[in-house]
């Protein structure tokens, strides 16, 4: 029997702020419509991957790392990566994206990463963008940075990690950034900058919250230059 990946969604909450806002913004409507069919794309993928052959990189995260707000799924920054790793590594890798939109700190250790015990994957690779819906959407700070802690001690060592932006410090994001520069001190992580962007002007989708098409080739340059930089890629 074919082995599958289950459907990984987050539970929307009865006060839903993005329901909310489509119902009153076009841009916001258009975007939150792409939600389940990016999810169902990665779905496929995902199972594809698993019956495939090849060094494994597993992606965890929200809604960034599934390409919501980008034109379709291939123009998000893991599709990107992969197709690059591949040609210039000339080697057969496969992606398993285990992102889900709107997941937390908490969704990625209790849903994301025990996907990879259960399936008993096996990653040369592991590459995490989280915490922006923590430092956006609660606001209890010492709970989120417990979280960020949480979260460091559960990921797999040498994890490929990104910092959460601080283009508008404040102590959660400042507090959260902390605890994974703590943890790439000790080695149990390795760091990168996602957000670094030379501008943010033309970079959004059309519900001015997500990352454009134009945003995900910069997410790309990103990653792809921690990979070189870690070395992590063989």
């Amino acid at each position: 029997m074919t082995v599958r990946l289950p459907p990984l969604r987050r539970t929307r909450r009865r006060l839903n702020v993005a329901r909310i806002a489509a119902r009153f913004s076009e841009g916001v409507a258009k975007v939150e419509a792409t939600i389940e069919p990016f999810a169902q794309w990665w779905d496929d993928h995902n199972n594809r991957a698993l019956q495939q052959d090849g060094p494994l990189w597993v992606a965890l995260g929200d809604s960034v790392t599934q390409g919501v707000g980008a034109s379709a799924p291939t123009k998000s920054y893991p599709a990107a990566a992969l197709d690059h790793v591949r040609s210039s590594t000339t080697t057969p890798w496969r992606l398993i994206n285990l992102s889900m939109s709107g997941a937390r700190f908490d969704d990625v250790i209790r849903h994301q990463l025990e996907v990879i015990s259960s399936f008993s994957l096996e990653p040369a690779v592991v590459s995490a963008v989280i915490g922006s819906n923590d430092v956006i959407w609660r606001r209890n700070s010492d709970a989120i940075i417990d979280d960020a802690r949480r979260l460091v001690d559960a990921l797999p060592d040498g994890t490929i990690l990104s910092r959460v932006s601080e283009a508008r410090p404040d102590r959660r994001r400042i507090g959260v950034n902390h605890v994974f520069e703590a943890a790439a001190a000790t080695g149990r992580v390795r760091l990168y900058e996602a957000w670094d962007w030379p501008t943010g002007e033309g970079m959004w989708a059309e519900d001015r919250f997500h990352p454009n098409d134009r945003a995900h080739e910069q997410l790309t340059t990103n990653l792809l230059d921690a990979f070189d930089r870690h070395q992590v890629l063989h």
